[in-house]
């Protein structure tokens, strides 16, 4: 039996909890009956208490929530194995479109050199699909996975800090829902001929306003999914230009200067167990990036997948439903018995 989320497995903890918690009941249920009366009336005033009815109750509860957990993980009887030969490489493009970087210190400004970045990657690599999730202080998926390349250029150019009223640069959610773009569970779904490696290509300048990303950054890596990280900038602070092009102000009235931190996203990529590539006026790193996903794609084109997969997980929640039912059954039992 294989697993379609392993992520849901963690939810079989809870089944510790409830043992506890059953197991306190089945004990305390008997202790207050003696509390209430003296022992040797209470068969007398109370109905008889059969200590294998109320154990077999427990038990039953146990194992129906136990069979709604484990449906919960998504399992299917999965035989043989076959060879899936990877098609290129499922590429999410995450693209910073904070307003730092309408910075100009690249021209014309960061974010244009991104957007020139990304569709140089993307016509650079061979096969595969596309997607673009533009962020902020909040994710956006501009566009889903698709082979168009066309439509996901033409959706790029429109980018920009307008789309997406929460600024400021938060990388963590966004590297959240990079990760479910990409996520094996729906990839599973999709003719072997339409799979891809899958890459996450992170575009910005480095200023995150919300911290924790370590956390998503490894569990890219645990989720096999390769991050490159390119850093737009320039080395000293500029201003920030609003639509109007005066500079952008904080609340005392004071210019608001942004700086190109390459720190923490050479952090984020080692936590990934990913790479970092500098662009700059001078220099960019689109063909870098996409001979690295090459050769990322073809290093690993040939995977092992089970040969046929057939999902039980509605057995698991039938049983469920019956272990209940069953349950119900024993309490009526019991009481006309008594």
């Amino acid at each position: 039996m294989c697993i379609t989320w392993p992520d849901h497995a963690v939810y079989l903890l809870l089944l510790i909890p409830l043992m506890v918690l059953l197991g306190y009941g089945f004990v305390r249920e008997f202790a207050l009956r003696e509390l209430l009366v003296a022992k040797s009336v209470a068969d007398a005033m109370m109905p008889r208490l059969r200590r294998r009815v109320v154990l077999l109750k427990k038990l039953l509860i146990f194992l129906a929530v136990a069979s709604l957990l484990i449906a919960f993980t998504g399992p299917s009887l999965c035989r043989g194995n076959k060879p899936v030969l990877r098609n290129g490489a499922d590429m999410v493009f995450m693209l910073d479109i904070s307003r730092s970087m309408l910075a100009q210190d690249v021209s014309p400004d960061r974010l244009g050199q991104a957007k020139q970045e990304i569709i140089r990657i993307s016509h650079a690599v061979r096969g595969g699909r596309r997607a673009t999730l533009l962020f902020a202080g909040s994710p956006l998926v501009q566009c889903p996975l698709t082979a168009d390349q066309a439509a996901c250029d033409a959706l790029l150019g429109m980018a920009s800090p307008e789309l997406i009223e929460e600024q400021g640069t938060a990388f963590r959610p966004a590297l959240q829902l990079a990760e479910e773009l990409l996520n094996p569970e729906a990839e599973n779904r999709l003719a072997a001929e339409v799979k891809g490696e899958k890459i996450v290509v992170l575009v910005s300048d480095g200023e995150d306003h919300a911290g924790d990303v370590r956390a998503a950054a490894q569990q890219l890596k645990k989720a096999g999914i390769a991050l490159m990280v390119i850093g737009i900038g320039g080395t000293q602070p500029v201003v920030i230009p609003t639509k109007g092009g005066v500079p952008k102000r904080d609340e005392r009235g004071r210019v608001v200067m942004s700086s190109f931190r390459a720190e923490t996203l050479q952090s984020l990529a080692r936590d990934a167990g990913g790479a970092y590539f500098r662009s700059r006026a001078e220099h960019t790193a689109a063909q870098e990036v996409a001979d690295a996903i090459n050769r990322t794609a073809a290093a690993s084109r040939w995977v092992m997948e089970p040969a046929e997969r057939e999902p039980v997980a509605h057995y698991f929640v039938l049983a469920a439903f019956l272990l209940l039912l069953a349950e119900m059954l024993v309490v009526k039992s019991a009481a006309r018995v008594q």
